[in-house]
């Protein structure tokens, strides 16, 4: 969903059309090829928004802040693509996980350990 909600969309379309082993194939194929794009840092935003929603029901206020903090510097950024997920974020992401887990988001690829 980060490197382009198109490509996400690409993807759930293919698998829920997807019978045989060759489709399933083709689909692992396309992954590795969006994976190699840059992050689209709109799309990026979007996806964090999306995560933030596994926390918020349980995070602490000053939590939200730092997060709403974090989303803000980067959508304000004049960058359009970035090739990682800013260290920052990606070093709160994990605070968040470990503090409010979530098995859900401990097996996305998004936040890797």
């Amino acid at each position: 969903m980060a490197k382009g909600y198109a490509f996400y969309k690409d993807i759930q379309g293919k698998m829920r059309d997807a019978a045989a082993d060759e489709d399933y194939r083709e689909i692992q194929q396309l992954i590795a090829k969006y994976k190699s794009n840059p992050y689209q840092v709109k799309a990026m935003v979007n996806t964090l928004e999306h995560v933030w929603g596994y926390f918020k029901k349980s995070a602490e206020e000053e939590d939200k802040k730092h997060f709403f903090s974090l989303l803000h510097q980067l959508s304000a950024s004049e960058i359009e693509k970035m090739d990682d997920i800013p260290n920052e974020m990606m070093l709160f992401l994990h605070y968040l996980l470990e503090k409010y887990p979530s098995d859900y988001l401990k097996q996305s690829t998004f936040i890797k350990k």
